[in-house]
């Protein structure tokens, strides 16, 4: 894999409308991987695929698994609301406070489902305690009041936080200053 970044501005909104259809992506689209002959977009797709690639499933439990499926996708409709919120510059202060009630409904629902112990499925780190990881912080940006009443999801995050082969990450620069949204959204993080 080669890390050829695209920037959330308008030079990498640039870069990437010139490219795409020069990739071989059979649905271009953003973000996108392309590992070897695999090319994959839509950000579910690529997660699992290296969730998969580098052992993070939950194994063959079908409870687990089940579990792992439905909490990917209450992440997935935690971020789409988040991004919605964010995209929406016009509406944004009218539709926000209806926004954080509903999002502090579903990470309470969603924490009790998580349970105690360290990851989604106790202890077994799988690509959703990395979605999870990735969604919520950012929604924890904006509204950390709310996030962190969700304790076992705060218990989860700093778990993924502490995990030493990811220190490298978390402390460079990447990390530190890129934006969630592009700088056209109400809140770009």
């Amino acid at each position: 894999m080669v890390d050829d970044r695209l920037k959330m501005d308008d030079e990498g909104f640039g870069r990437w409308k010139n490219e795409k259809f020069e990739l071989g992506l059979d649905l271009p689209n953003l973000p996108y991987l392309i590992d070897g002959d695999i090319k994959i977009t839509q950000s579910v797709s690529i997660i699992r695929y290296l969730g998969r690639k580098f052992g993070l499933v939950p194994g063959d439990n079908e409870k687990d698994i089940v579990k792992c499926e439905m909490v990917e996708q209450e992440a997935v409709d935690l971020r789409s609301a988040f991004q919605k919120l964010c995209l929406d510059k016009e509406h944004f202060e009218e539709k926000t406070p209806t926004y954080l009630d509903n999002m502090e409904k579903k990470l309470q629902m969603l924490d009790t489902y998580i349970g105690e112990g360290a990851y989604v499925v106790g202890e077994k780190l799988t690509y959703v305690d990395f979605m999870l990881y990735e969604y919520v912080s950012q929604i924890r940006m904006f509204a950390p009041e709310r996030v962190d009443k969700a304790k076992n999801i705060v218990r989860l995050l700093q778990n993924i936080r502490d995990l030493p082969q990811l220190q490298d990450y978390f402390n460079s620069e990447p990390f530190k200053t890129v934006r969630i949204h592009p700088s056209f959204a109400a809140f770009i993080g």
